[in-house]
């Protein structure tokens, strides 16, 4: 029963989010990456940016480093603990040097490399 509960809130809540997403409309920012601790922010206008996810692209995306001048699309969003001028950034595309990444999704990072996403993390077995 406890596991069938678990279930039900698990899938409630990725609904939530993708319905989330869903309706809240694309942005797209540019700026220069800031990069703090282990994290990217972008600071677009007078608001600060804090970047999901952009760190799994170090060392792929040729370029992607504090200072450099990027243009993303993706979902900005307001969390009730940031201040005024913050918002947390879902990219889904990241342009950088001129060149354009695919990175709004779990494999995302193979596009910018070329690899399929057929290893032991996307299928449960490995090779």
């Amino acid at each position: 029963m406890k596991k069938m509960a678990l279930l039900c809130l698990f899938t409630a809540i990725i609904c939530g989010n993708v319905f989330a997403q869903s309706n809240t409309p694309i942005t797209t920012i540019k700026g220069t990456l800031k990069l703090n601790g282990e994290r990217f922010s972008v600071i677009s206008g007078n608001i600060t940016y804090s970047i999901r996810g952009l760190e799994r692209l170090v060392g792929v995306v040729d370029g992607l480093k504090d200072g450099a001048q990027v243009s993303m699309d993706g979902y900005a969003m307001a969390p009730a603990t940031a201040g005024q001028n913050e918002r947390v950034f879902n990219p889904v595309k990241l342009t950088i040097n001129g060149k354009s990444y695919d990175v709004g999704s779990p494999g995302a990072a193979n596009s910018a490399t070329g690899r399929s996403g057929s290893g032991a993390g996307s299928s449960g077995r490995g090779r």
